[in-house]
């Protein structure tokens, strides 16, 4: 189906993932900054470099090891604003960061994290959504491996994984600068954690809440306020 965005439309019915609330949280709460290249692991549809492009004026690249979703983020991207800065590519990160010299300044991911999870019947859904195609360790080493001095890796995770892939990632030289405890409802504890990471140590990374819904049916406020750029509410 065609998911329609303010300035851009996404068709996300060969993906391995259809465009979903992480995917825009993520997306919206990024920030590259002046980034002036950037990288998407894990693309899918394509939906968070295309965010990031209308965000920034970053050349992207996107990676995906599905050929039908990689197939499907390129013509997403060519159907686009921003078709010159944005390039797919059908591989797996662990040879692009192979065979890519090339150092980014901004790197996203909405990784797989349910891997102990009951899986889905269908197998481009466990492929995206599970620990089976790409570990967190390999999406790590792969983002020190790609990441420039300076440059951020932001990612969203459920609450409870985020210990441990943060504890990882101070193993491997990459320190939390800054988070986004986000709840469903005020009355919820948070299930998801936005965070992005550097390879500079931050005193004390900054943390905010974020709430989605203030009622059943009705964002927040501050849900809002995020999305306000990409969504017509």
């Amino acid at each position: 189906m065609a998911f329609r965005f303010r300035q851009f439309v996404v068709e996300d019915d060969c993906s391995t993932m259809p465009v979903g609330t992480d995917a825009m949280l993520l997306g919206a709460w990024s920030d590259p900054g002046d980034a002036r290249t950037a990288l998407d692991i894990g693309t899918g549809c394509g939906v968070l470099a295309l965010m990031i492009a209308q965000k920034s004026e970053a050349e992207i690249d996107a990676i995906e090891p599905d050929p039908s979703s990689a197939e499907q983020a390129i013509y997403n991207f060519n159907s686009g604003p921003w078709k010159a800065r944005l390039s797919g590519h059908c591989t797996t990160v662990e040879e692009y960061s192979k065979k890519r010299p090339q150092h980014y300044g901004f790197i996203i991911s909405n990784p797989p994290f349910f891997s102990r999870s009951l899986r889905s019947p269908l197998p481009k859904r466990n492929l995206a959504r599970h620990e089976t195609g790409l570990t967190l360790e390999v999406l790590l080493d792969s983002v020190v491996a790609l990441l420039a001095p300076g440059g951020h890796f932001a990612t969203i995770l459920p609450a409870g994984k985020f210990p441990g892939f943060s504890a990882e990632a101070e193993k491997r030289g990459l320190h939390p600068d800054r988070m986004t405890l986000v709840s469903s409802f005020a009355t919820r504890p948070a299930n998801r954690v936005l965070s992005s990471f550097s390879k500079s140590a931050a005193i004390a990374p900054v943390q905010q809440e974020l709430i989605i819904f203030d009622a059943p049916g009705r964002f927040s406020s501050g849900y809002l306020e995020l999305t306000s750029a990409f969504h017509n509410f």
